[in-house]
């Protein structure tokens, strides 16, 4: 994990899919670079970014437009692969590029943002303003861990029931 440098800043940019996996995969993930790329990471629109110090990426998070399971909407955005290094907490990398990546979604189109989070990371999304309505549940890649479905509709045009 990263070493903070004296007097070098911070940048936001945009990144590749690829650029992602390391930090993914050493935060998120148990496994190898394959299983770091996430289903919409390649389609058109994808926004993958980053918080970098120097030449050393700090944060990561991606916004595809992905519908809510079992719903057919062309407006929901999902968040996938937010993740920041241990060193790197508390500094507010992870609610700028939720909020970076939220706009993306607005842009084009979006009204509903959503994301599976870790029961450890839910606190931290209904302090941006997501929200859940269902039950813990487990994924059959991560069965240790407790998810959230968690949702946040984009300002603008009010999201319908069903989205």
């Amino acid at each position: 994990m990263p070493s903070f440098k004296k007097n070098l800043l911070f940048s936001i940019h945009y990144i590749s899919a690829e650029q992602a996996f390391p930090l993914r995969q050493s935060v998120l993930l148990d496994g190898t670079n394959e299983s770091c790329r996430f289903r919409g990471d390649d389609d058109e629109g994808t926004l993958h970014v980053a918080v970098s110090q120097g030449d050393q990426i700090v944060a990561v998070a991606t916004v595809c437009l992905e519908s809510l399971p079992g719903c057919s909407s062309d407006t929901a955005w999902r968040l996938r692969g937010v993740a920041v290094a241990p060193d790197a907490r508390r500094f507010g990398f992870g609610r700028v590029l939720i909020k970076v990546c939220c706009e993306h979604a607005r842009r084009h189109g979006g009204r509903l943002a959503w994301c599976t989070a870790r029961e450890s990371a839910k606190g931290f999304y209904e302090a941006l303003g997501f929200t859940s309505s269902s039950a813990p549940f487990t994924l059959p890649s991560r069965g240790e861990l407790l998810f959230y479905e968690m949702h946040y509709v984009l300002p603008g045009i009010p999201a319908q029931d069903g989205e």
